[in-house]
């Protein structure tokens, strides 16, 4: 199990200790709003650098803000998006590409008077700007339910590039973070991946717990999650996003000659030369 973690200054927890969350937890990434609609987050230029001093793998959110019915009108999501890059910043490439929170609480679309096509194109204008800003596509957070009672499982073939972060819960929250690696042996567990994004293996990321106490390091509330990693022998529409990556044909099975590419490219950038797409791999083929 490769465990993460992401949370917010809402979370409340004061002064995390990262390295004993890596020893401990054992943490590989995490992940932090980096921005509330264009209001960055309070927590965000403390921790940011912290991550990176213990060694782990970071990224940083938007949570994309829509309009709400009876509440003043968020910004338009071109500025929403422009807020994030000017509170991240320049990205290192052992970093994932930022991450468009895409998401619909207290009332869900409906609430918003957006038809679920002005919803999926306010998602589109924000993700062009982080496009734009960092040259490659940034990953989408979001669930194959939202997808679904939201966005009416609208085709978005022009954001299939963008690696899916999914959000899919088995533990409830205020519970004890779970951390037993046995209990995800069941392919049950696995997030449902949105239609728009092909078969069920195409996810890197999944939020499985929100709201977990007692992680390591943190005297508050974190969301846990996994990462999936890509080992030879898989295959579908992830494998393909690889190979893009790689520049080799697109099989879309993960074989003897994809792992020598790999290892390749691994050594050639100065990773771990195991053959896994882990973490800092997935971070450095992002920006391939």
């Amino acid at each position: 199990m490769i465990f993460g973690l992401d949370c917010a200054s809402v979370d409340k927890n004061k002064n995390p200790n990262w390295g004993r969350a890596k020893a401990e937890g054992p943490l590989s990434f995490a992940l932090l709003r980096a921005s509330y609609g264009r209001t960055p987050d309070s927590r965000f230029a403390h921790d940011w650098p912290e991550i990176k001093m213990a060694g782990l793998t970071r990224g940083a959110y938007l949570f994309l803000r829509f309009p709400k019915r009876g509440r003043e009108a968020p910004p338009d999501p071109d500025v929403q998006a422009q807020a994030l890059v000017d509170t991240v910043g320049a990205l290192d490439r052992t970093d994932f590409p930022v991450t468009i929170d895409v998401e619909f609480p207290d009332g869900g679309r409906v609430d918003t008077g957006m038809t679920s096509a002005q919803a999926l194109d306010w998602v589109r204008a924000a993700w062009k700007v982080a496009h734009d800003a960092y040259g490659v596509a940034p990953m989408l957070y979001t669930s194959a339910r939202v997808w679904r009672e939201d966005l009416n499982n609208a085709p978005a073939p022009d954001l299939a590039e963008s690696p899916m972060w999914l959000a899919r819960y088995f533990w409830k929250a205020g519970r004890p973070a779970a951390r037993d690696a046995g209990a995800f042996a069941e392919r049950r567990l696995d997030p449902p991946v949105p239609p728009a994004w092909g078969d069920s293996s195409n996810w890197w990321i999944h939020q499985y717990q929100g709201d977990a106490v007692e992680f390591p390091g943190f005297s508050s509330t974190v969301d846990v999650n996994r990462f999936n990693p890509m080992v030879k022998g898989a295959r579908g529409d992830r494998v393909k996003w690889v190979q893009r990556r790689l520049g080799v044909s697109e099989t879309g099975t993960f074989d003897a000659a994809m792992l020598a590419q790999v290892r390749a490219y691994q050594r050639k950038r100065g990773l771990v030369d195991d053959g896994v797409v882990g973490p800092r791999t997935f971070a450095s083929l992002c920006w391939s």
